[in-house]
């Protein structure tokens, strides 16, 4: 805006228009018939009404230039962040597919067994609604697996119900099975009759053995849905611009098939304004899905996205029509004072549309260039704000992504442990069985050749020390049969945590006090009551307990407390100041049989049965710890009341 004062003041000692020499006057004819108060007048419009109303021109224009870049931004990130969201959760959906299914070996089952294995990832997968073991002719070899009436099964509530239109969709939508083993292939997305978008997915698990699945996109239209609130839209469409999820009233029009051809063929995420089906126009960004080939569209009417240009616009029409009443009522030097802040104005609207919100907006006064003043610094405190919130916004989704992964990662490492020690749970039935007989026999025979014995005598002794060998191979053969019985889940009863807990301390009160470890205790008031055999919690509190004391040799401090999560979940935290877990053996530590220490007759089965425990009460085991600060192992069961813990 630098630029229209000195046109307006001429140049060189040029007048400012042709035929106006310096003095104002216009030509020798004319000059002598118009007044002072003309000129004054010619002036104050000239310095006064014409600058106000060409700096409102100008910084409509801008503003209304950039509010579109800007806003055209702001729905080009949210289109990429539903782009990124789907592509996320496709390819968690499918990676989730191909853990729960890797480490089950198929060809070890029989035809009747295969169906009741397909249940167990069934049930793991909430997002999958059909589960089918097909050879490569598509032919199914085990299940389908799938729920009609899902709400009669509390395990199962909220999953989708299948009938018989929905399987014969699904076996026409699954897709050719990729030639290597472990690979996916997924079909275009499609519909049913009722429900979310769907996918089916094949996953070759071996030579003609595929395992075809049908993902509902249900956790993808509820984000839509999101966006698409406040008067909002969003959208996904395929290669061809058709419509996958998302309402759309109608068919789309030509300028949005344009958007995503575009998108499509230059492989960018961009925005325009497109004209719908009612005719209104809106400002539209594209973003492409690039290992899915869809895309995601986002969407908001023109009216809303520069609702604030349009303001501007009104204020300088406004303002600009004040300014011409006042110009022709004041003198030269009225005239003079208007045009010194109308400068600092113009200086300000050119900082702040170049993007420089500290320039300084005189808002003094109560005239119309004081109102345009805070109507600026109105308007740069919104954009300032707008920024923010934008900027806020990625930092709060870059924390959720990172947070859900976490998550997810934990979830994994805890369900392959399960499988692990439910195997060797497993084992270890079939081993504490079949030694346990003989073992009878050979306990009953020392002690029969112990009494033929006398007292005292070199037979009797080693005879007695074979009796503790014996004696210490039933507890190894006990010890297998408890870690063996806790893979059964049992319903239980309600009982109070603190007695327990108190219970397995008192059993160790003279061991503490003799290893010079001091005990500290903090439990919360009103906790929640668990589910679940309380003997077996207090055998977990006993193995944590003892774990803690055997890493503290020379004394230390183990403090025990119990409090809740969110009131839906009780918190039990055992922490001692012992060697603590080095990295390289954390994940090991509840594997059956693996001990770090040196003692006699520790097999290294207290923290295997109490995971098993854990587990059984559908709760978790958090281990936090760093070598030679000490250990805290978190145990998480949850309340009576409450679900179980994912």
């Amino acid at each position: 805006m630098a630029t229209i004062f000195p046109l307006l003041r001429g140049t060189a000692g040029q007048p400012p228009f042709p035929g106006a020499d310096l003095d104002g006057s216009l030509g020798k004819e004319s000059g002598h018939r118009m007044r002072f108060g003309a000129k004054i007048g010619l002036v104050l419009l000239a310095v006064g009404v014409l600058p106000v109303a060409l700096l409102g021109l100008v910084s409509y224009t801008v503003s209304r230039d950039e509010l579109q870049r800007t806003v055209g931004r702001m729905q080009v990130q949210a289109a990429e962040d539903l782009a990124l969201f789907t592509e996320r959760f496709v390819g968690n959906s499918v990676e989730s597919l191909r853990l729960a299914v890797s480490a089950m070996p198929f060809d070890e089952f029989s035809r009747g067994e295969l169906s009741a294995v397909l249940d167990i990832p069934y049930r793991q997968l909430p997002f999958v609604s059909i589960l089918v073991l097909v050879d490569d002719a598509n032919t199914p070899v085990a299940g389908p697996v799938f729920e009609r009436r899902p709400e009669r099964d509390p395990a199962l509530a909220g999953r989708e119900p299948v009938d018989d239109r929905d399987l014969d969709r699904f076996a026409r939508q699954i897709p050719r099975a990729p030639a290597k083993a472990g690979a996916t292939t997924l079909s275009a997305p499609y519909r049913g009759e009722r429900g979310p978008a769907r996918i089916a997915v094949a996953l070759r698990i071996g030579k003609d053995r595929t395992l075809a699945a049908e993902i509902l996109l249900r956790d993808v239209e509820h984000r839509i849905a999101e966006l698409s609130g406040a008067g909002g839209l969003a959208y996904l469409v395929d290669g061809q611009g058709a419509l996958i999820a998302g309402v759309q009233a109608g068919p789309l029009t030509d300028e949005e098939r344009r958007l995503s051809e575009v998108g499509f063929g230059k492989g960018l995420a961009w925005s325009r304004l497109v004209r719908r089906q009612d005719g209104e126009r809106w400002l539209s960004a594209f973003a492409p899905l690039g290992s899915l080939g869809w895309g995601a569209v986002v969407a908001q009417p023109m009216a809303v996205a520069f609702s604030a240009a349009e303001r501007l616009r009104f204020y300088t029409v406004g303002w600009s029509a004040v300014a011409l009443v006042l110009a022709l009522g004041v003198g030269a030097v009225l005239a003079r004072m208007v045009t010194r802040p109308v400068q600092r104005l113009s200086r300000a609207a050119a900082a702040i549309a170049a993007g420089d919100f500290s320039a300084p907006v005189s808002e003094k006064g109560r005239d119309e260039i004081a109102d345009l003043g805070r109507a600026f610094g109105r308007m740069t405190g919104e954009l300032r704000r707008r920024d923010e919130e934008i900027r806020g916004w990625n930092r709060e989704l870059q924390s959720r992504v990172e947070e859900r992964t976490a998550e997810l990662k934990t979830a994994q490492d805890q369900i392959l442990r399960t499988r692990r020690l439910a195997a060797l749970g497993s084992l270890g039935a079939g081993l504490a069985h079949e030694l346990n007989n003989p073992m009878t026999a050979i306990v009953g025979y020392l002690a029969i050749l112990k009494r033929e014995l006398p007292p005292g005598s070199a037979h009797a002794e080693m005879i007695g020390r074979a009796q503790e060998q014996t004696a210490r191979v039933a507890r190894v053969v006990e010890d297998l049969r408890s870690f063996a019985d806790q893979e059964r889940s049992m319903q239980g009863r309600r009982f109070s945590l603190v007695a327990p807990v108190r219970a397995a301390l008192a059993l160790y009160e003279d061991r503490l006090r003799a290893a010079g470890i001091e005990l500290t205790t903090r439990f919360d008031e009103r906790l929640p009551d668990a589910q679940g055999d309380p003997v077996q919690i207090q055998q977990v509190v006993a193995h944590l307990v003892e774990n803690a004391i055997n890493a503290m040799p020379r004394g230390g401090s183990l403090e025990v407390s119990l409090g809740t999560v969110d009131g839906e979940a009780l918190r039990l935290r055992i922490a001692d100041t012992g060697k603590g877990i080095p990295v390289t053996i954390r994940e090991r530590i509840f594997d059956p049989f693996f001990t770090t220490k040196e003692h006699p007759g520790r097999v290294g089965l207290g923290l295997s049965v109490s995971h098993s425990i854990v587990e059984a009460h559908h709760g978790r085991i958090v281990v936090e710890s760093e070598e030679g600060a000490g250990a805290a192992i978190t145990v998480l069961l949850p309340a009576a009341t409450a679900a179980h813990l994912a």
